[in-house]
């Protein structure tokens, strides 16, 4: 059996030994006689003989009363022990709860009275009630990223605290953060990655059993092992779901009458039959339109509406019905107030590029100025970069000498590194220089260098920013597609699978970065933040030169339709363009990257419905927003004027899609779900308890009977 921690110490033990002995003291003092009518005299008499029958002897004998509350404290005791045996599994000696918090978690299943979080909840409670005094425990959570809520202990009252801190989110799953973190613990790395001699384990390995409380609405993890960890998958949920989701709203104004505005919205149905219900679009709180629609199980539909207004204004679209997730119910989006923004564009010559800057469309939101590479060296770049006047810069082929104050678009070229050391940065090698195009590192035989490395004069000693700054992933070579960001606002209503490129590269960024598409040598575009500003690096040229200085198209892109609807993308997201495409979406938890102009001082954000909230402007009018967990609408103000807009919501159908999955990939191994009512301990002391209490009602009944 079983002791709990606090009786553990010999002090609670002692206080506990004092319990009976009291009881029996409290006797002692206990005169209890039945009342009869005597003569003065014959009174007296027996009280003398009271006083030698009062003995301890004689008041032990034959007290049915005391025995019966003794035994009860016995009782009682042995209840506090919490005593039992061991169930069909093992005592677990070490074990790293992991916990799903995902939007999906939000889902209430068919005949369930609780979400599947807070039945994930109740499951993990009883766990570490059932744990003994000697077993290690601790608790993760994960979302889009994972957070560790409590580190190993054996405190069972700090393991309950942390699980009642834990909230559900609306963001959503990524595991591979959480396993990591795991890993780390149950799997230590050695000091360094090259052995010497002087290398040493920095832990002994310690394995624990990785309880994973999930729906399975994650990626499948490949690029993990879990080494000494002992996986179980308790599945959350049912298969058999009803869930109807709106995954994609957004609006456009009519180029040629901005008055006309059309919103076009996708629904999506997750289950397993046909729904029938009606969507209902509001603008600005107000009814505007609704529309039945009636969509087959596992398939999706589209929506579009036509409305009129010159004005700013916010829309939102719901679903009339209940259904297993509401979050996925309703989504928002608004009609941003319409702002020209400047462009700059640093290219040796780049057709396309050109021609995609300069259409009727893109001229009606966004002034474009063209340079060649030389202008990097001008006064006036150096001035116009510093002060922040422009909304994008692109750099084609070419790098700067130092990042400029607003967000950059890199063709072909990394940016500069932005750590310093006290040595000189060799300038970046332009098309002139070198077949493979500019922003290429050269070393002394004449090859391209993988990574951006600076090499210290004085010792030679080489220094790297592989982890503060961009690098190369690797060499010059052919480049096939793989992966899409689809739900990114950059990567919005492109279809890249008849994408050519003929020479390219992977690109690695800085903590933050974001892979827009992925590759077989890497991610070929990503985009980082950066002290408020966002850059984004193509790893391929979109017009190249050979050895010969001749112009040669590297990619089929510029031919595809693709290509406009991508730089119009761009105009949007990184140069804060307004216009057709309306307000820019965001997902829960992610953080808002706003451009503001300089004048705008004191902005506060509202979230249409809720609080302002104060915020300070960065470099250039830059504004990061944070708290960006509710979904909704939201107005970026500057003294009762609005300055912006923008939206939160989910858009994200792998936690729209909340049937269960079973089975889980971890590390090419297959995790099967288990029984979520496994136990570890059977215990009886709740039994004891209930026999104290007979005994306790048992005693009254004995003393009544006496006293009566």
């Amino acid at each position: 059996m079983n002791l709990i921690p606090a009786l553990s110490n010999p002090l609670a033990w002692a206080l506990l030994g004092l319990i009976p002995v009291g009881i029996i003291l409290l006797y002692f003092l206990k005169l209890k006689r039945e009342p009869v009518e005597v003569p003065s005299t014959y009174l007296w008499a027996k009280t003398i003989e009271d006083l030698h029958v009062n003995s301890l002897l004689q008041r032990l004998r034959r007290s049915l009363l005391l025995f019966l509350q003794l035994l009860a404290v016995i009782i009682a005791a042995i209840a506090l022990l919490r005593p039992g045996f061991q169930g069909e599994t093992s005592g677990q000696q070490r074990t790293v709860f992991l916990l799903d918090n995902s939007a999906s978690m939000q889902a209430v299943d068919r005949n369930a009275t609780v979400s599947r979080f807070d039945n994930a909840k109740l499951l993990i409670g009883e766990r570490i009630e059932t744990m003994s005094d000697t077993d290690l425990a601790m608790l993760i959570t994960f979302n889009d990223r994972p957070e560790t809520v409590q580190a190993f202990t054996t405190d069972r009252a700090r393991l309950r605290d942390a699980l009642k801190r834990v909230k559900i989110t609306n963001r959503s799953t990524d595991i591979l953060g959480a396993l990591k973190a795991a890993d780390g613990l149950a799997n230590p790395r050695r000091s360094s990655e090259i052995a010497d001699v002087n290398d040493v384990q920095v832990a002994d390995a310690q394995p624990a059993d990785l309880l994973i409380f999930s729906d399975g609405g994650f990626q499948t993890v490949t690029d993990f092992s879990l080494g000494n960890l002992t996986a179980e998958y308790i599945a959350m949920g049912s298969s058999a779901v009803r869930n109807l989701a709106i995954t994609a709203f957004s609006t456009e104004r009519n180029t040629e009458r901005p008055a006309e505005v059309q919103a076009f919205a996708t629904i999506e149905n997750f289950s397993s039959e046909t729904i029938t219900t009606s969507a209902t679009l509001r603008m600005n709180g107000q009814f505007l339109d609704a529309e039945a629609i009636e969509i087959d199980a596992g398939d999706q539909t589209g929506l579009s509406f036509i409305l009129e207004t010159q004005e700013a204004a916010t829309l939102s679209l719901s679903l009339d019905l209940e259904d297993d997730l509401k979050i996925d119910n309703t989504a928002y989006t608004g009609l941003s107030p319409l702002r020209n923004v400047s462009i700059v564009v640093i290219t040796p010559g780049n057709t396309p590029l050109k021609v995609g800057l300069e259409t009727d469309k893109t001229k009606k939101i966004c002034t474009t100025s063209f340079f060649s590479p030389s202008y990097l060296k001008t006064d006036d770049y150096k001035q116009r970069a510093a002060s922040g006047k422009d909304d994008l810069i692109i750099y084609d082929t070419c790098s700067p000498a130092e990042m400029p104050a607003t967000n950059t678009f890199f063709i072909g070229a990394l940016p500069p590194p932005t750590s310093t050391i006290e040595t000189e940065i060799p300038e970046p090698v332009t098309e002139s220089d070198s077949p493979t195009g500019a922003g290429a590192n050269i070393d002394e035989t004449g090859n391209v260098a993988a990574n951006p490395d600076v090499v210290n004069p004085d010792d030679g000693s080489v220094a790297s920013f592989a982890d503060q700054n961009w690098r190369w992933a690797s060499p010059m070579s052919s480049v096939n597609l793989i992966d899409i960001e689809r739900t990114h606002p950059l990567m919005r209503y492109l279809e890249l699978y008849s994408l050519l490129i003929f020479s390219g590269r992977g690109v690695e960024g800085p903590p933050g970065t974001i892979e827009l598409v992925g590759a077989d040598v890497g991610s070929i575009l990503s985009i980082a933040p950066r002290e408020g500003f966002q850059d984004m690096v193509l790893g391929f040229e979109i017009i190249s030169r050979n050895g010969e200085g001749v112009v040669e198209t590297n990619t089929n892109w510029y031919a595809e339709r693709s290509w406009p609807v991508f730089l119009l993308n761009v105009l949007r997201y990184l140069a804060g363009a307004a216009d057709a495409s309306g307000a820019p979406s965001y997902r829960p938890g992610e953080t808002v990257r706003i451009r503001l102009e300089n004048a705008i001082t004191a902005p506060t954000v509202t979230r249409i419905g809720g609080s302002p909230v104060d915020l300070t402007p960065g470099p250039a009018g830059a504004l990061e927003i944070i708290e960006s967990e509710v979904p909704g609408n939201y107005r970026v103000e500057s003294e009762a004027k609005l300055a912006d807009l923008f939206a939160i919501n989910l858009f994200d159908p792998r936690e729209s899609s909340i049937a269960t999955v079973n089975e889980i990939e971890l590390g090419y191994e297959s995790v099967s779900s288990q029984d979520n009512g496994i136990v570890q301990r059977k215990e009886f002391w709740r039994w004891a308890l209930i026999a104290m209490l007979g005994l306790i009602a048992t005693e009254w009944w004995v003393y009544s009977r006496r006293v009566a």
